[in-house]
């Protein structure tokens, strides 16, 4: 196509503003903290955000038994992995998820849930 960046190239121009002083911020622990999860069918992903400024990125991509996961399963599983990578900034202090996954709001009172 005309005028089509290579993804790399794309990738490594959208770095330089995101991890800018201007995007990222420090944290501050007396503040809330949002997590903003997400996921797709080979990966799932997470921001760390404070004040709508983001404080961390985490993604990992997803392993060969992980890929059979519902769209749900994912979803939670992203919320899992962050909160054990942000655990050291999270327990002191008052955070809220994010998802856009709404069958997983409700699963605090699902009689029957997957082991997964």
């Amino acid at each position: 196509m005309i005028g089509e960046v290579p993804y790399q190239e794309a990738f490594e121009e959208l770095k330089v503003p995101v991890a800018s002083e201007a995007i990222l911020r420090l944290l501050e622990f007396e503040k809330p903290f949002e997590m903003h999860t997400d996921m797709s069918d080979k990966a799932i992903g997470a921001m760390l955000v404070q004040e709508g400024h983001p404080i961390a990125f985490e993604g990992r991509k997803l392993h060969r038994d992980k890929l059979r996961y519902l769209t749900h399963e994912k979803e939670m599983l992203a919320v899992v992995h962050c909160l054990q990578v942000w655990r050291h900034y999270l327990l002191s202090t008052k955070f809220v998820v994010k998802m856009d996954n709404m069958p997983n709001t409700y699963f605090q009172t699902e009689k029957k849930l997957s082991s997964q």
